[in-house]
């Protein structure tokens, strides 16, 4: 079956804009990698509550609205969480012999290997414990994983709503731009809160942008068949979400008896999640 030009035009055209400006304010972000490295526990923070905010406000309400059970979707977002916990266990216990004196937060551009061991640490979690840094570097994996199958969803929606209609596309096309900028400001600094150099992490961005792109590109080829499956992975996409949030939310606060900045931080989760819920509002 044959769709018009101007669904393909439509679509690849609103997934560019909607994966191109948060690309560009993380590309703008890394330029500054000293500041991104002070402000860098407030940036994970923010990073928690936006991704909690995505599943909240984005990924659960949309799987409902598109006729999923009450039912499906909880097993869906269960089955997310449980996969990601599984995965940490893995990524953790496989790092656990490495993770003795490395400092959290990606080492400078400008360090050497041999000195990146020496730098300040940059987010809370103690660089005694063996078991919390290694679960702060399997936060990277997690977060490009979650991140390239949120994107791949969005794809999948944006271009299923050109091949409605036009208007239907454009709309989709603002919903999902809404909450794109928070969500890939608050996974850009997941990915440095993990020890990805901030370049690096907007080539990560970069990356599941694309995925974004073959999402729409797969759906336009096959038709209507490809949102049901986006309309099943939208749970499961949300459990992902919320299994990072919990993740990094636990290792913000991890003292807030002793640790004068721990308000702030939980502030800026209260942020990040108030950015989404409004995207969502204003959506």
């Amino acid at each position: 079956m044959q769709f018009p030009v101007d669904a393909w035009s439509g679509s690849l055209t609103s997934v560019a804009i909607v994966s191109g400006v948060p690309l560009l304010v993380t590309l703008l972000m890394a330029q500054r990698e000293q500041w991104i490295r002070r402000i860098l526990p407030q940036l994970t923070a923010f990073g928690a509550g936006a991704v909690f905010g995505a599943a909240v406000a984005h990924l659960i309400p949309d799987a409902l609205r598109i006729g999923q059970s009450p039912t499906f979707v909880l097993l869906g977002v269960l089955s997310g969480f449980a996969m990601f916990w599984l995965i940490e266990r893995v990524l953790a216990g496989h790092d656990h012999a490495h993770a003795h004196g490395v400092a959290l937060g990606a080492p400078s551009a400008h360090s050497s290997d041999s000195s990146a061991a020496e730098c300040v640490h940059l987010h809370p979690i103690p660089a005694n414990s063996h078991a919390a840094v290694a679960r702060a570097r399997a936060i990277a994996p997690m977060t490009f994983l979650g991140d390239a199958l949120h994107n791949l969803v969005d794809g999948m929606l944006i271009a299923a709503g050109f091949l409605a209609a036009p208007s239907v596309g454009l709309l989709t096309m603002l919903a999902v731009g809404m909450h794109e900028l928070p969500r890939e400001v608050g996974t850009f600094s997941l990915f440095v809160h993990g020890g990805i150099r901030p370049m690096r992490a907007v080539a990560y961005n970069l990356v599941t942008a694309i995925i974004a792109m073959l999402g729409a590109m797969l759906t336009l080829l096959i038709g209507e068949r490809v949102v049901s499956l986006a309309g099943y992975l939208l749970p499961v996409a949300a459990g992902t979400y919320l299994y990072i949030a919990q993740v990094v939310a636990r290792a913000s606060l991890h003292d807030r008896h002793s640790d004068p900045a721990h308000w702030g931080r939980l502030w800026w989760i209260g942020a990040g999640t108030a950015a989404m819920l409004a995207a969502a509002v204003l959506a």
